[in-house]
């Protein structure tokens, strides 16, 4: 199976102060876009271990990749017991605040659940992304969205019209 993982803008941000776990409470409008990271996954049989590659040799590899983690909290909390390969192909440019490990794990996740057919509802995934990060939430709903808390506070919204950005990415981050 083969999905694409979006970038993100974040239309509007407020920090609205710090918690006592160390993030920052925040409200956010956030929204899609067109620029994304294509990702692999395959079912493999044998061992239930989570085989993962990527194209950029910058990002980290085993139990520090965000993706990683995505499909072994999959794995925990279904108890689906499989091997999975995922070969990532990055698009979405480091260091640019575009959410692009993060989508990398909600699509993960949305496609762990459609390949082992587990018919988790969003709100299920979303409670796995959590576990993952702050912007993975986000990145299950699809759609463009007003997030609060540190992120994980998801309520899906639609724009009356299409929004056409220009995005530039400097040379540093």
């Amino acid at each position: 199976m083969q999905v694409l993982a979006p970038a993100k803008i974040n239309l509007s941000l407020k920090v609205l102060g710090s918690r006592s776990d160390g993030f920052h409470e925040i409200e956010t409008l956030i929204a899609p876009i067109s620029l994304s990271d294509e990702i692999k996954i395959e079912q493999r049989s044998g061992k239930p271990e989570i085989a993962f590659r990527c194209d950029d040799p910058s990002v980290p590899k085993g139990e520090d990749n965000i993706v990683v983690s995505a499909a072994s909290v999959f794995f925990e909390e279904t108890k689906v017991n499989s091997g999975v390969s995922i070969v990532l192909k990055k698009r979405i440019p480091h260091g640019a605040g575009l959410g692009g490990g993060s989508s990398d794990a909600a699509s993960t996740l949305l496609a762990l659940n459609q390949l082992f057919e587990t018919n988790l509802p969003r709100e299920a995934l979303a409670k796995m992304a959590e576990m993952v990060g702050s912007d993975v939430p986000f990145f299950i709903f699809q759609s463009a969205a007003v997030c609060k808390g540190r992120g994980e506070l998801v309520s899906p919204t639609r724009f009356r019209e299409p929004i056409s950005v220009l995005l530039l990415k400097p040379g540093f981050g």
